[in-house]
């Protein structure tokens, strides 16, 4: 643990948290899917979860591009304050370019955190890319396969031709090291190595490489908590919004489509398994993930929207653009938090998520924030200030011509860009 620890330089740090703070967005993820699962008791992890603190849903903003939801929920302001609006914007030669961190114009919470002296572990967030130099770790969402140019394949690549993905750099070494372990996180087979029947034209190699992604980032996210125990960590798995793009359809009756995209009856029961398949398989991970805290510490799952009906670039059965897709999903337990709470609609938005982070940490609001602490919190209140932005937030060198191609490409194929 020492080398890990010397090379964050930061393990050790006592900013008198309350206890220690877990947050995991699923991408995507829908309380259709979840809550018939949740009474068949096919996700044990969530199900606990619910039974010992709130669940509901949680309200997302138009329009709900997941680069512009992530931003405001890290932030606790709308888009219209942090920056990021969308995937991408017009470059220089009319050619789309990615927005990067920089592009982000306030604090987020792991800025917020890191100068007040807590630990924090922040893996795979939107728009992450140049890594910031945190109180701790950042593991930037350009380390996913097909997102970085040159790169087809999960190689555990710390550095591309974009520059460094992982800050502190010295620990890219052992972070990479331990998705080498041949040691599964979990015991799940990947559901797209099945023969099972799904939508005809669904990628299959490519959903099964996001099976092996999550469960990548899930491996890294243990491993930095096992070394420096961060007071704050923050991971966002996006396998769940990849699939549900090419097999919501199996999610729906087959009347919600035209003729020409409907499936056979044996495609749409098996597109619906594999989806079902890989939200038991987000809930193993997530097992994995709760078992590293205990009682006083608050455990928190949310997604930035949910899936609806749609065609998107003829293939596409699943989208996010209207009300169906509104509310995505909010689960907490900690102290403060009452035991088998049930969130009213509408109760809870996106913007409120970093206040009432802030909150139970016992840290003012700023009054900057356009969101409010969750009614449902019973922490004592702390008198707000008006801003935690101010100062400058350092990031590591990068190459932002490099960092394009890929994920570009990727987004286009999920309807996100033309």
């Amino acid at each position: 643990m020492w080398v890990l620890a010397a090379a964050v330089g930061c393990a050790g740090s006592d900013p008198e948290a309350p206890g220690r703070v877990l947050v995991v967005g699923l991408d995507g993820a829908s309380l259709r899917v979840i809550e018939p699962m949740l009474k068949a008791g096919r996700l044990p992890n969530l199900e606990r979860l619910a039974r010992e603190g709130v669940m509901g849903p949680l309200r997302s903003a138009m329009p709900m591009a997941s680069p512009r939801i992530w931003n405001t929920i890290a932030t606790g302001k709308g888009p219209w304050k942090h920056g990021v609006t969308d995937f991408a914007k017009p470059g220089p030669d009319g050619k789309p370019r990615l927005l990067l961190s920089s592009d982000r114009q306030t604090h987020a919470i792991w800025n917020i955190l890191s100068e007040r002296g807590f630990d924090v572990s922040i893996v795979n967030l939107w728009n992450t890319y140049p890594p910031e130099k945190v109180h701790g770790v950042m593991v930037s969402d350009h380390l996913l396969s097909r997102e970085v140019e040159g790169r087809e394949t999960f190689s555990g690549a710390a550095e591309t031709p974009t520059g460094p993905l992982i800050h502190p750099e010295a620990l890219a070494p052992l972070l990479m090291a331990t998705l080498r372990d041949a040691e599964p996180l979990v015991d799940f087979a990947n559901p797209f190595e099945s023969d099972v029947a799904i939508a005809p034209n669904a990628p299959r190699k490519v959903m099964a490489k996001r099976f092996d992604e999550d469960l990548a980032l899930a491996r890294l996210t243990v491993e930095i908590d096992r070394e420096i125990r961060p007071d704050f960590t923050m991971l966002l798995l996006p396998g769940i919004d990849r699939i549900s793009h090419h097999l919501w359809a199996g999610m729906e009756p087959p009347e919600a489509y035209p003729p020409y995209m409907r499936m056979t009856d044996a495609q749409r029961l098996g597109s619906r398994a594999v989806v079902e398949a890989y939200y038991e398989f987000s809930d193993a991970l997530l097992g994995k993930l709760f078992a590293l805290y205990g009682p006083d510490d608050l455990v928190v799952v949310l997604s930035d929207h949910g899936f609806e009906a749609g065609v998107a670039l003829i293939s596409l059965t699943g989208i996010h653009e209207g009300q169906g897709a509104l509310d995505g999903v909010f689960f907490a337990r900690g102290p403060g938090i009452p035991a088998g709470g049930r969130l009213p609609k509408g109760s809870l938005r996106v913007v409120d998520i970093t206040p009432t982070l802030l909150a139970w940490l016992g840290l003012p609001v700023a009054r900057d924030m356009d969101g409010q602490v969750a009614t449902f919190l019973d922490r004592p209140s702390v008198a707000a200030i008006d801003s935690y932005d101010g100062p400058p937030i350092e990031r590591l060198a990068h190459d932002p011509e490099n960092a394009n191609t890929k994920r570009i490409e990727e987004l286009r194929a999920l309807g996100y860009l033309e």
